[in-house]
């Protein structure tokens, strides 16, 4: 019985303790049982460190993680992000360091993960992605690890991470299935946070010697074509965006190889973008003065033609579209010099084609139409194309309403091969329409009612009523470009006449209005109309209007739309050449 009564006195005695105790300790018992809770991140961080818990641990951090986003309309600078990144981001970076034993699948999931969070005490796990692959490539799909780490790189712009980035670029095969779904990706993101020390290893990557195969059935020859194409054409693109003198002769290498044609174009946007000195280079091999340059072209052009030497001087034509597209005002006394000492019908009309893109001088106006009335009708330009047509077309750049009464003596005294005529003549009146002022709508109108097709002459007539609504206004073609019917592939051609009269009749104002409505220029034509109507304005530079243009084209990159990205082509050249010209 003594027994019996003592133990219920403990047990009242226990009871009346626990009772005692302050509110406070109580909620904090309840606290860490609830800590211990699935619905909790804490629970499943714990579970990181069991190898038989590491997938629904993971998994499970992610939905937690999609949901705050979710709830903090994808704001991950928002405070309730933030407080789960801080809980959770160590100990996941510590679980991807030391995931050798981990599934693919999982780990994958793991780094992609830290890469939506995009916090900087993630980097050991970046780095770590990087250099494991670089020891031992991988190629199958499933192995996405670099994918992630390096778009956390773009997103961090760590420079800790630019060796392992660069090293793994090396040995990314972009013909593997992995290749496939992460060299898009790779390039964006080395683009986005270049390294001043990638230098030398990207003109490493440039040197590379390359062969077009001929043959889709040669699968070893198309691969490493596909590889070289990915590697040379992403060394390329951020050498220009580093802009270190020391990849101009390597660039326009690039650009004088035969077999790296698909890499031309990109190569010559990064040489705008190196401004002078790529424009120097050019001008050097333009009049033969950079002898390396130039027994580098010859002897390229020797070893893809089966050891014939050239004819002409290509070498001389590349440098002028190279000149050219830099588009810098010096380069026009150079330009000008080669074009008089040129004795090479088709290389004399490159060289005048790539004129018009240089702010124009009267020198240069003048070089342009000795060189155009001396040549033959029958003067041809590579590809096969008529070289007079061609430059029908560019004196149309020089966006010069003084060239309409010149061109249309040129087409009213054109002799030779009657088919050579009447496509001479039908390209002028294409050419006057778009440059023609009111006060020369009459001499136009003739030449159009005596050379043009049904074309032409439905062209004249709507480009007629925007000239007589508009007069010498720039402001109201500035609009006329940019109205929403204009942007449809039937009016299009009125878009493209109120570009070329609002860069005309404008000024810095002017271009800026336009700058300012490139949004509602949704049209490709109008788009690239407009990006030479920019430039025309902007002979010395203009950072104001670089700027705005600069946001325009990372705001469309980031959209789904990949039109708008692939619109804004001409765009990222413009605003190169005004950042070239400006330096």
């Amino acid at each position: 019985m003594l027994r019996s009564t003592q133990v219920i006195a403990r047990l009242i005695g226990s009871l009346l303790v626990s009772a005692a105790l302050p509110v406070s300790v109580g909620a904090t018992a309840v606290l860490t049982i609830g800590c211990k809770d699935e619905s909790q991140p804490e629970y499943w961080v714990e579970k990181l460190s069991d190898a038989s818990w590491q997938a629904r641990a993971v998994n499970r951090l992610e939905q937690f993680f999609e949901d705050a986003l979710t709830k903090a309309n994808k704001d991950v600078k928002a405070p309730e992000v933030q407080e789960l990144i801080n809980k959770t981001v160590e100990p996941l970076t510590k679980a991807y360091v030391e995931s050798d034993m981990m599934d693919s699948k999982t780990r994958v999931a793991l780094i992609k993960l830290l890469s939506g969070y995009k916090d900087k005490r993630a980097e050991p796990a970046f780095k770590k992605a990087f250099t494991d692959f670089a020891k031992a490539p991988k190629g199958g799909k499933d192995d996405q690890d670099i994918k992630w780490a390096a778009i956390a790189a773009g997103d961090l712009k760590l420079e800790s991470l630019a060796g392992p980035m660069v090293e793994a670029f090396g040995k990314l095969r972009a013909n593997t299935m992995l290749g496939g779904v992460v060299y898009k990706d790779y390039n964006a993101a080395m683009l986005e946070a270049p390294s001043k020390s990638w230098v030398q290893p990207l003109i490493q990557k440039l040197d590379a010697p390359v062969t077009r195969p001929q043959n889709r059935k040669d699968k070893g020859g198309v691969e490493d074509y596909m590889d070289q194409q990915f590697w040379q054409t992403t060394a390329a693109a951020v050498l220009g965006k580093l802009g270190d003198p020391a990849a101009v002769e390597p660039l326009i290498k690039v650009v004088l190889d035969p077999e790296k044609v698909d890499f031309h174009q990109t190569a010559i946007v990064s040489l705008i973008q190196l401004g002078k000195p790529a424009s120097d280079a050019a001008i050097g091999l333009l009049k033969g003065t950079n002898e390396g340059l130039k027994n580098f072209c010859v002897q390229r052009i020797k070893d893809t033609s089966g050891g014939v030497a050239p004819k002409g001087n290509p070498c001389g034509q590349i440098a002028a579209v190279i000149v050219g597209s830099i588009g810098r005002a010096d380069a026009a006394g150079p330009m000008i010099e080669a074009l008089k000492n040129e004795t090479d019908d088709a290389t004399k009309a490159v060289i005048a084609r790539e004129l018009p893109k240089l702010p124009t001088t009267a020198d240069s106006l003048a070089a342009f139409k000795a060189t155009y009335e001396a040549l033959p009708l029958d003067a041809q330009i590579p590809p096969g194309v008529p070289a007079i047509d061609s430059l029908t077309e560019a004196a149309g750049q020089f966006l010069d309403p003084s060239m309409v009464p010149w061109l249309l003596e040129r087409a009213a005294g054109a002799k030779g091969d009657p088919a050579d005529k009447k496509a001479l003549q039908q390209a002028v009146t294409l050419t006057v329409i778009k440059l023609a002022k009111p006060d020369q709508l009459a001499a136009v109108k003739k030449a159009v009612d005596s050379y043009g097709t049904d074309l032409e002459k439905g062209l004249y007539k709507r480009t007629e009523e925007l000239v007589k609504a508009c007069g010498d206004r720039a402001n109201c073609y500035v609009e006329a470009l940019g109205k929403a019917e204009n942007q449809d592939r039937k009016n299009q051609f009125v878009g493209i006449k109120a570009g070329y009269m609002a860069a005309i009749f404008g000024n810095d104002q002017t271009r800026d209005e336009i700058v300012a409505r490139l949004d509602k220029i949704e049209n490709a034509a109008l788009r690239f109309v407009a990006a030479q109507a920019i430039d025309r304005l902007s002979p010395r530079g203009a950072k104001g209007a670089v700027d705005k243009m600069s946001a325009i084209v990372e705001k469309n990159a980031k959209s789904p739309d990949r039109d708008k990205a692939m619109g804004d082509a001409p765009l990222k050249q413009v605003m190169y050449r005004l950042q070239a010209r400006g330096g």
